[in-house]
């Protein structure tokens, strides 16, 4: 299952492992009116993780990904090739499970956590796994064709709030400037791949303020 290997890719990544696997937790457009007003299903992205805190100490947390999105994959599997005609749903997929896998891990240490936060991990997450995964000594420019494609060529959803644009937007930037840095780094003939590995795991367990100082020094 697409989703699965994604979650796994990721955790292998950051060295984690969660008992909660993001298939059990998705929901269909139907369970979406449950989390969300009724009218705002008209203007439903592909993908979205949905939280709801009842009046007791738990957590309800949901995902839902497009049914077109989910079809599309499972015909044009990306783990087998990555093509122009499931890339952009393979990264929406991608953004989910990070969305998913961070708030909960964050969730889990009672540790506080926000949308701009989220976004930005998500960017930097498919920006990761697309790398090593496309990885090829054959084709060391990979990270060059890859950065463009997720932060020059990038569309947002046309039904964004301006708050949601703005926030998407500063998302972006953070992550490409950190992304930029490992790309130049990872193209080195010298790079050290252990330690790139070690500094995106501490990046990950940093605060939002961390983040940010780290990205603009």
């Amino acid at each position: 299952m697409i989703i699965e290997r994604i979650q796994s890719q990721l955790e292998s990544i950051y060295g984690l492992e969660l008992p909660e696997r993001a298939y059990d937790f998705l929901i269909n457009l139907g369970d979406v009116q449950n989390y969300m007003p009724v009218q705002a299903i008209d203007k439903m992205p592909k993908e979205l993780l949905l939280v709801r805190k009842p009046e007791d100490d738990t957590v309800e947390v949901a995902l839902y990904l497009a049914d077109d999105l989910i079809r599309n994959l499972s015909q044009n599997d990306p783990f087998e090739m990555i093509t122009n005609d499931n890339l952009n749903d393979f990264c929406i997929m991608i953004e989910g499970v990070s969305h998913f896998v961070y708030y909960l891990w964050k969730a889990q240490r009672n540790l506080p956590i926000t949308q701009l936060e989220l976004e930005l991990q998500a960017e930097i997450d498919k920006f990761l796994m697309l790398y090593f995964f496309l990885r090829s000594d054959l084709n060391p420019q990979v990270s060059d064709t890859l950065f463009d494609a997720l932060f020059e060529d990038f569309k947002l959803f046309e039904n964004l709030s301006e708050e949601a644009k703005a926030r998407y937007l500063t998302a972006t930037q953070l992550a490409s400037r950190y992304c930029y840095n490992l790309k130049n780094r990872m193209q080195k003939s010298s790079c050290d791949m252990k330690a790139i590995v070690a500094e995106v795991r501490q990046f990950y367990s940093f605060a939002q303020e961390d983040k940010i100082r780290q990205i603009i020094i």
